[in-house]
């Protein structure tokens, strides 16, 4: 008898578990199931109509919406290459601006530091004041981080950098063509499959102020290159922007079809961020690091506005 009801014990006991467990399975699952319904994107009435404009099917709405509504971040030049702008990404990687990283190698441009008294057999891609304006989105979401880089936890989180394929360690598109990132307004040109206006993409984070953003590091005070250094470091913006995109001799088979059939059209336009320019972003070194000045920054990501100039 005694052993009967110690068996009896066993398996009453086995089933207690066997039920807690099928609690903790169903009841998990349950829970996933309920947040996967909690996160089920409801488009706005105004996000509908932009899609709505761009004939965009409902299925693919929900994905291009998840992009809009986070927060804008560094996503690199080669983002913009492929089925997009592979012209002028080609163009970029011969331009100043896809060269510029490898300037802060020891013994490059060695002529143009001894001028500014630098010591042109110093390593300088590790340097703050010099990563601002040689690299894209330094000390920004999603930007160049240097070698050396690591999360609190140790991992190393420096910039994979690849000799063949030029992008966040030189100064890319974003760095002109963006307020804090372009991964919004990314998702705008990819919807509307470049049918867009300058208004569409300003709200996400474009901008259009060109000659205006170049300030930002050719003539920044701290900059060593200086016109009363040489004649030749006075920037002319006219002069500098032919130097841009000389896409001309990168068109091919390949990339024909990735004409900016547009172009024109929003030529004729004038963005809110041409008459009146966005704030420059205005930073300092303290303690080794860089630090962005109070007030300076072109866009508030907590309260998702933009600061313009004044006047």
């Amino acid at each position: 008898m005694k052993k009967v009801s110690l068996e009896l014990g066993k398996t009453l006991k086995f089933l207690s578990l066997f039920m807690v467990v099928l609690l903790l399975v169903f009841g998990a699952s349950g829970e996933v199931d309920a947040k996967k319904k909690k996160k089920k994107i409801k488009l706005t009435d105004e996000e509908n109509a932009m899609f709505d404009r761009w004939n965009v099917k409902p299925k693919k709405r929900a994905k291009a919406v998840k992009d809009l509504r986070k927060k804008p971040k560094f996503v690199g030049a080669v983002k913009c290459n492929g089925s997009c702008h592979d012209p002028y990404y080609q163009a970029w990687t011969k331009s100043p601006h896809g060269n510029t990283y490898n300037l802060l190698k020891a013994g490059v441009r060695k002529e143009a530091k001894e001028r500014v008294k630098l010591d042109p057999n110093k390593d300088y891609t590790t340097t703050p004041l010099c990563l601002r304006c040689h690299t894209t989105g330094y000390r920004q979401k999603g930007g160049f981080k240097p070698a050396g880089s690591k999360n609190k936890k140790g991992k190393d989180t420096a910039t994979k950098i690849d000799p063949e394929e030029p992008n966040k360690e030189q100064v890319g598109c974003e760095m002109c063509h963006s307020v804090a990132g372009g991964s919004q307004f990314r998702a705008v040109m990819k919807s509307s499959k470049g049918d867009f206006t300058k208004a569409d993409t300003e709200k996400y984070g474009q901008r259009w102020d060109y000659s205006n953003v170049c300030t930002r590091c050719h003539t920044h005070p701290n900059t060593p290159f200086k016109p009363s250094v040489h004649d030749k470091y006075k920037f002319n913006f006219e002069e500098r922007k032919l130097k841009v995109h000389k896409i001309a001799d990168f068109w091919n088979e390949d990339n024909a079809d990735q004409k900016l059939e547009k172009v024109k059209d929003r030529a004729k336009e004038q963005g809110q961020t041409e008459k009146t320019p966005l704030v420059i972003e205005d930073f300092k070194i303290k303690k080794g690091k860089l630090k962005f000045k109070k007030g300076t920054k072109p866009y508030n990501s907590k309260k998702k506005t933009y600061k313009y100039k004044k006047g």
